[in-house]
């Protein structure tokens, strides 16, 4: 009886500890309950912007009102949504919004060349002009300022959006990066409404 009353105690015990590893994103597997390190799908309604949040305070020549929320009911799936309003930024060649993302453990950068995502827009919310994007972090003795191309065209990807993919490429560099910056710039647009990201990922 002792044998078994031990063998018990020692299943539960594991237990726990298997418990108490999941609960924390897997005993320092690489992420937390936002999922896994340097990669953002929004799938699940319940992890909200999984540690996005919006820098109000950074942004460039944008003045209006923003807002960072997720969206699973606009185009039928878990989505990162950013509402916008460049209306008093159709002269300007850039002006950006910043969402900034604090690692819960630092993101190793080495083999890192890229940075991709999926955009969604609607044409009809803009008379001209349109998007870049940027990545940026000066922390750590990282020093990353790269810019992509702009976003244009897309897949229909229903109730008037476009679904495209954009990627910054940045040179090749080491270290650990504890914080960064994702910016979406307006490019001589006056785009009015929300524009939506997926699969965010450092590759």
């Amino acid at each position: 009886m002792k044998t078994i009353k031990t063998m018990m105690m020692a299943v539960i015990a594991l237990m726990a500890v298997l418990a108490s590893c999941a609960s924390s994103g897997g005993g320092g597997g690489g992420g937390d309950a936002r999922g896994a390190l340097g990669v953002w799908t929004f799938a699940d309604a319940s992890a909200d912007v999984q540690g996005w949040w919006l820098s109000t305070a950074e942004n460039y020549k944008y003045k209006a009102p923003a807002k960072l929320s997720h969206d699973s009911a606009t185009l039928g799936k878990g989505l990162l949504r950013l509402d916008v309003d460049f209306t008093n930024n159709i002269e300007d060649d850039w002006a950006d919004i910043k969402i900034v993302y604090d690692f819960p453990k630092m993101l190793n950068m080495k083999g890192k060349t890229r940075f991709t995502f999926d955009f969604y827009y609607n044409p009809a919310f803009r008379s001209d002009g349109g998007f870049k994007p940027m990545v940026w972090c000066n922390n750590n003795g990282l020093a990353i300022n790269f810019t992509g191309e702009s976003i244009e065209g897309g897949e229909d990807a229903g109730e008037g959006f476009l679904k495209q993919k954009g990627e910054v490429l940045i040179m090749p560099t080491s270290g650990f990066m504890p914080d960064m910056r994702f910016i979406i710039a307006g490019n001589f647009t006056d785009y009015k409404g929300p524009v939506f990201f997926d699969n965010m990922r450092w590759e």
